[in-house]
């Protein structure tokens, strides 16, 4: 369990700076006029949180990882759910930045 939670701490190490630096930019883009969207994920997506940044996002999957520890107990569907939102954003964090870099 402990290697299970490590891993899980690992990835939101990962995607913290990505996403500090992604909300940085759309910052940016915001005060040049640009980037008017209302949110990152669709409401029927895997978060319940609604943000046009994504810091708000990894925080919901960092508070869901933080229940884990302290409660040391999970079940399979609030693994499955952690593990996607963490996917998502993985992949939503590098497409934006690639889309950037054009």
């Amino acid at each position: 369990m402990e290697q299970l939670l490590n891993q899980l701490d690992q990835n939101l190490k990962e995607l913290y700076r990505k996403a500090v630096d992604a909300d940085a930019l759309l910052d940016e883009l915001a005060q040049q006029g640009q980037g008017k969207h209302q949110a990152i994920f669709p409401a029927d997506s895997l978060f319940r949180v609604s943000s046009p940044r994504f810091l708000p996002y990894l925080s919901e999957t960092a508070e869901q990882v933080a229940s884990i520890r302290l409660t040391q107990h999970f079940n399979t569907a609030t693994l499955e759910l952690v593990v996607k939102q963490l996917q998502l954003l993985h992949k939503t964090l590098l497409e934006f930045r690639t889309a950037l870099s054009r």
